[in-house]
C-alpha cells in the first residue's frame, strides 16, 4: 500500500488558515483535526455544508482520517441535498455549527490518527454544477488529488521560499476552491485566510492585515465587479481566475486596475485543473507537467500521469505541440440554428464588446412544437436601448443568431461559483415575460 501524508511537508510553527483572524499553524491544524475525527459521527460518507474554509477543510480531513467521503454537492439547495441523502443513505450533513460545538468539546484525541492516507483511497465526490443539465459525480482519490496540486503549483511557482496566503471568493466545494482553498494548503504550503469575500470592497479589506504575499483566486464575474469599483486595490501578488475563460480585454483591465498580474486556471470537475495561462501574455493554455492528450471519436481525452483511466474532456480544444492548445468551445455550449453553427460563449463576447454593454447571456429557450428555433439573450446595459444594441451587434455575427427576443435587466443570475446554470437563465427568462405579458395586458 502506497501512502501520502494529510500534510506535505509538515512544519509545527508553519501558517496553513487564518480563522477568527488569528493564524493556525500546521500544529493546530492537526490537533484540531485530531478532535474532529474522534468526535464526528461514523457514516461512509459526509456532506460537507461549511462555509467556512478552515471548518471546511477540519471536516474534509477528519472524514479522510475516518475513511468517510466528502460529499461536494453544487448549491445548498434543499432538493438537491435531499437527493444526495436519497443516492448515498448512509451520510450525514456536516456544517459550520457542528464543527463548532465539536471544537468546543472537552473531548481529548489520547493520540493523534495516523497522517499516512492511502493514495487510491476515495476522499471525495464532486459534483458539476449543472449548467448543462444534472449535477454528474466525479470521485476524487487522495493521491490523484496531492498529484495535481504538486504539478499546479510547479507551474505556477508557488514551491518559493516567500509563502503566499490565498484570499478567495469562491466556495470550497466547488471543484476550483476545493483544489485551491483546501487540497492547495494541505500539500503545495500556501496559507488560506478563512473568509469568502464577495463584494470587491470586502477583498479590499481583507489583504492588508495579511503580511505574506497575496493571491486573489476569483471568476470573472468577479473581476468585472472589482474592475468597475474604482476602489484603491492594496498589493495583489497575482490573481487566478476561473471558471469561465476570461477575455484578453477583461485580463488586461484588471491587471491594470488591480495593479497586479493574472494568470488562468482550465479545468474540469471531472479532471480537476489541467491547464494554465497568462492571459494577457498568451491565448494558448499551457498542459500541466506530464499530462496530454489524444484525440477520440467521442472527443478529446486527457492522460495524467496518476491514473490509467483516460478522462473525456466536456470541451473542444485545438491542439498547438503536445504541450498548448487552443480552447475552442464546450460540446453544450454549440447551436445550430438555420443550419449554421455558433458558439453561445462567443456570441456573448462579441455583445459584450459593444461599447456601454456590462454583461450579457445568450441561451436557447426551451423549444416549443411548430415554432421556430430562436436564441435568446439577456443584456446589462443601462445607457443603451435594445434596437440600438442590435444594430451594432448585427454588424458582427450572423442574423440568424441575433437574438429574439433580446432583453434588458439590471443583473444576471450567477451562481456562488460566477456561472450561469441553464436552470437559472430559464427562469429569469419566464419571469421576464412574465412581467412584459402583465405590461402588454395593463
Amino acid at each position: 500500500m502506497t501512502t501520502l501524508p494529510l500534510l506535505i511537508n509538515s512544519q509545527a510553527d508553519k501558517p496553513i488558515f487564518w480563522y477568527e483572524d488569528k493564524i493556525i499553524t500546521h500544529k493546530k491544524f492537526i490537533a484540531d483535526v485530531a478532535l474532529i475525527a474522534k468526535t464526528l459521527a461514523k457514516h461512509k460518507h459526509a456532506i460537507n455544508l461549511c462555509e467556512d474554509r478552515y471548518l471546511f477543510a477540519l471536516s474534509f480531513a477528519a472524514c479522510i482520517l475516518q475513511q468517510q467521503i466528502s460529499l461536494m454537492p453544487a448549491n445548498r439547495a434543499k432538493k438537491e441535498i435531499e437527493d444526495l441523502e436519497q443516492d448515498y443513505n448512509d451520510s450525514h450533513r456536516i456544517d459550520d455549527s457542528l464543527i463548532k460545538s465539536l471544537l468546543a468539546s472537552k473531548a481529548i484525541a489520547n493520540s493523534p490518527p495516523s497522517l499516512e492516507i492511502d493514495v487510491s483511497q476515495l476522499a471525495a465526490i464532486v459534483f458539476t454544477s449543472g449548467s448543462s443539465g444534472k449535477p454528474k459525480a466525479n470521485p476524487k482519490q487522495w493521491g490523484m488529488l496531492v498529484d495535481s496540486a504538486q504539478r499546479v503549483a510547479t507551474q505556477l511557482k508557488l514551491n518559493q521560499s516567500s509563502q503566499h496566503t490565498l484570499v478567495a471568493t469562491v466556495p470550497p466545494q466547488h471543484m476550483y476552491g476545493f483544489e485551491t482553498t483546501i487540497v492547495f494548503p494541505l500539500v503545495t504550503g500556501v496559507c488560506v485566510h478563512n473568509s469568502k469575500p464577495f463584494f470587491p470592497d470586502d477583498i479590499r479589506q481583507i489583504i492588508p492585515a495579511i503580511n505574506e504575499p497575496v493571491i486573489l483566486v476569483t471568476t470573472p464575474v468577479h473581476l468585472r465587479a472589482c474592475k468597475q469599483a474604482g476602489l484603491e486595490w492594496p498589493a495583489i501578488d497575482f490573481i487566478l481566475s476561473a471558471t469561465a475563460p476570461l477575455s484578453t480585454q477583461l485580463a488586461t483591465d484588471s491587471e491594470k486596475e488591480l495593479k497586479t498580474t493574472l494568470h488562468e486556471i482550465y479545468g474540469c470537475s471531472e479532471a480537476g485543473v489541467v491547464a494554465t495561462r497568462s492571459t494577457t501574455k498568451n491565448s494558448a493554455w499551457t498542459l500541466l507537467p506530464g499530462y496530454s492528450f489524444s484525440e477520440k471519436l467521442t472527443g478529446t481525452c486527457l492522460h495524467t500521469p496518476f491514473s490509467k483511466e483516460e478522462i473525456l474532456l466536456p470541451d473542444q480544444i485545438q491542439q498547438i505541440d503536445s504541450q498548448h492548445f487552443n480552447l475552442l468551445t464546450r460540446q453544450s455550449d454549440l447551436v445550430k440554428i438555420a443550419g449554421k453553427r455558433g458558439s453561445l460563449n462567443d456570441l456573448k463576447i462579441k455583445l459584450c464588446s459593444i461599447e456601454g454593454v456590462d454583461d450579457a447571456a445568450f441561451f436557447m429557450p426551451d423549444e416549443h412544437v411548430n415554432e421556430k428555433t430562436r436564441l435568446a439573450a439577456f443584456v446589462i446595459a443601462p445607457t443603451l436601448d435594445i434596437k440600438d444594441i442590435n444594430i451594432l451587434l448585427s454588424c458582427q455575427i450572423d442574423r440568424a443568431f441575433i437574438p429574439r427576443p433580446l432583453i434588458k435587466v439590471e443583473k444576471l443570475p450567477y451562481n456562488e461559483t460566477g456561472k450561469l446554470p441553464r436552470q437559472n437563465l430559464l427562469t429569469l427568462f419566464k419571469q421576464q415575460r412574465s412581467h412584459s405579458s402583465l405590461k402588454d395586458s395593463a
